[in-house]
């Protein structure tokens, strides 16, 4: 007899998402996620807006994720005017950066994540026999934003990023003063790992190819070109690393819609794939300091999504450190003016890792600077298949389990990808046929 499952609602991501899957004598014969987010039509509103407009705009996109957006915006709008910033410049976004990819992996790892394995419904619930965790989120929650506070000007869509530099420069007490409270938050970041590395997952793998940006001389999830782990055969050990340059992406990605979703998905090179921490680490791990890589307690590569947790986790850690090392990599702050630079009808592209994966921007000006073509492509749409083909695959092997059993394993599954993080306020609905 078949069985149809409907997971309506599934909490703890942006927008609503469903999830229907039909069962006929334990084989999966459908499994579609259908994600509706409100169409906000960003890239629309950016056509016709002028050059120095489009950050801004585009950093309203997520509040949580507003860093990496005005960022990998600018440096859109830079490429398409040939423009070079300084050293400084350079390093005093990356911290920025920083500074929001631990705002973001603290609020998931402890409010999204976490209370699964916890038995919770939520956080909130949590907080009372795990006091202890909630408040060590909320220090690194708070540590994140001083970062961009510091830097930005505001904890949320800061000002200070602008085309060719920096609008204000923190002064050298303000950087001193965040390095001390660097130092003295790495007992948080260290439990964190060490939490995190106690975590029981399912043993579950889904083989797809990896993307992530890379450096080959660090760790480095700012700036790079596109590094790719793939699979030559369904076999996990034969693999292949491959490079693509940032302004060759559109020629090997293809995004499109699915039927009964609001969301665009994407493949790479016509295969399904996965972006974020874990792809990250498994492509770069080498590249990571030795006191990083003595907290990794996972084989790599490892091909379990559930692994992507720990890898936030650690990755957090090493942004810490990193943070301090560009502050005294700056030194001195020095007061510098934005670039100068001469507008043209060009095309610019920047790239990024956000908190949940490779984020791309591209816009096309026209010669007087104003914004004729804008596409973005966020890391959760580059998930969504890969999520949806990683549920199939993971549910034959829970299924002798009761529905809230289920309910639950799947949504941590979801979960582990690190969805965009803006909570939904619904609870999961699951209707049996």
């Amino acid at each position: 007899m078949g069985k149809v499952i409907k997971l309506n609602h599934i909490t703890k991501i942006e927008g609503h998402a469903r999830l229907n899957v039909k069962i006929d004598n334990g084989v999966i014969k459908k499994c579609d996620l259908n994600i509706f987010e409100g169409n906000r039509f960003f890239e629309g509103i950016m056509q016709c807006e002028k050059y120095n407009e489009l950050p801004p705009i585009a950093a309203r996109i997520c509040g949580v994720c507003s860093v990496v957006h005005l960022l990998t915006s600018t440096k859109a709008v830079e490429n398409a005017l040939n423009l070079k910033v300084s050293k400084q410049t350079k390093l005093l976004r990356e911290l920025i950066h920083l500074g929001g990819i631990i705002q973001s992996h603290a609020l998931h790892l402890y409010f999204l994540a976490l209370p699964d394995y916890y038995g919770f419904d939520s956080a909130i619930k949590m907080a009372s026999k795990h006091k202890d965790k909630v408040s060590r989120a909320l220090r690194m929650k708070k540590l994140g934003n001083l970062i961009v506070n510091i830097v930005g000007g505001r904890d949320v869509h800061p000002l200070t990023v602008v085309v060719g530099g920096i609008s204000k420069f923190p002064t050298d007490d303000e950087l001193s003063m965040l390095k001390k409270e660097l130092r003295k938050a790495r007992a948080d970041f260290v439990a964190t790992v060490e939490l995190f590395n106690t975590l029981k997952h399912p043993k579950f793998e889904f083989c797809v190819d990896y993307y992530a940006i890379s450096d080959k001389k660090r760790y480095n999830i700012y700036d790079g070109n596109l590094h790719g782990l793939v699979h030559k055969k369904k076999d996990k050990h034969c693999t292949s690393l491959c490079t693509i340059p940032t302004q060759d992406y559109e020629k090997h990605m293809k995004e499109f819609f699915q039927e009964k979703s609001t969301a665009e998905f994407a493949v790479m090179e016509g295969k399904t794939y996965m972006v974020g921490a874990l792809p990250r680490f498994c492509l770069n791990a080498e590249r990571l300091p030795k006191k990083i890589q003595k907290y990794i307690k996972f084989e790599l590569p490892s091909y379990n999504p559930f692994h992507n947790l720990n890898a936030q986790a650690i990755e957090t850690l090493w942004c810490l450190d990193r943070c301090m090392e560009i502050i005294d990599e700056i030194g001195n702050v020095k007061k510098e003016k934005p670039k100068k630079f001469v507008v043209a009808a060009r095309k610019g592209i920047g790239v990024s890792e956000a908190p949940r994966g490779i984020l791309f921007h591209n816009y096309t000006l026209d010669k007087d600077g104003y914004c004729k073509r804008s596409n973005i492509t966020t890391p959760t749409s580059q998930n969504l298949r890969c999520m949806q083909e990683s549920v199939r695959k993971f549910l034959p092997s829970i299924l002798d389990k009761d529905k809230e059993e289920i309910k639950l394993d799947v949504e941590k599954l979801i979960r582990a990808y690190d969805p965009c993080i803006s909570c939904s306020t619904h609870f999961l609905e699951m209707n049996w046929e």
